[in-house]
């Protein structure tokens, strides 16, 4: 039985609930569409490989967690989700469709050197604006003080050599810091309408100059998929 007070969609054979508060009609419709991460689910079906260990970073209801995990199974998945509405609903999700939640981690993703414990998420109506941007404070319907750990932590951490990252915004910082070097494949969701075009052509450049080229997406959704070696 689904949990009160919430709504359940499936998308790719993945049966994902939902609390109702956390949607808006936009997000319910990509829900119900069966298009909510269709790109990087997408991407990440073409360029995964066995063996590979996957960061979800923004693993929101689960979705790329759960695509990542059928490809090379639960405990090469950790997840990671800063907003704590939405904790319990991704771990149900995840047990719900792949049979174990793999790794959960309830925190926020702060650049190297960011020296912070714990910053503030602002939750918009709709579990997907969720952002630490201070600038995103107004308007939000709620904020919440989040343990933070830097990315190169996380990554070391989950021993991922792949990443998957919708921070709303926070990846101007986190790849201010070059990529480690077994990172292989970047599955990320870039947000120019928050930090300029020129911002974003900055960071693709720069992920360029650390040896990843552009291997699928593009700029009609910002979403791109950037693989480094073969």
């Amino acid at each position: 039985m689904p949990h009160p007070e919430s709504e359940r969609f499936t998308i790719d054979g993945a049966l994902i609930e939902v609390p109702a508060s956390a949607l808006v009609p936009r997000l319910r419709g990509r829900l119900q569409d069966g298009g909510y991460e269709g790109h990087e689910r997408a991407l990440l079906r073409a360029h995964l490989r066995l063996g590979d260990r996957v960061l979800d970073l923004g693993a929101g209801a689960g979705m790329v967690s759960i695509t990542a995990a059928r490809i090379v199974g639960a405990g090469n998945v950790t997840s990671v989700e800063a907003n704590p509405e939405m904790l319990r609903p991704l771990k149900r999700n995840l047990r719900r469709n792949i049979g174990a939640e793999g790794s959960v981690l309830h925190m926020a993703v702060v650049a190297d050197g960011d020296k912070r414990d714990s910053v503030d998420l602002h939750v918009s109506p709709g579990f997907w604006s969720a952002s630490t941007l201070p600038g995103r404070a107004k308007g939000a319907a709620a904020s919440y003080a989040v343990k933070a750990r830097p990315l190169g932590k996380l990554i070391r951490r989950a021993q991922a050599n792949v990443l998957a990252m919708d921070v709303e915004g926070a990846e101007q910082q986190l790849l201010a810091t070059p990529l480690p070097e077994q990172v292989r494949l970047l599955v990320i969701e870039l947000h120019p309408a928050l930090y300029g075009g020129a911002a974003r052509d900055a960071i693709l450049a720069d992920l360029a100059g650390q040896g990843f080229r552009d291997v699928g997406g593009g700029r009609t959704e910002e979403v791109h998929a950037m693989r480094r070696g073969d």
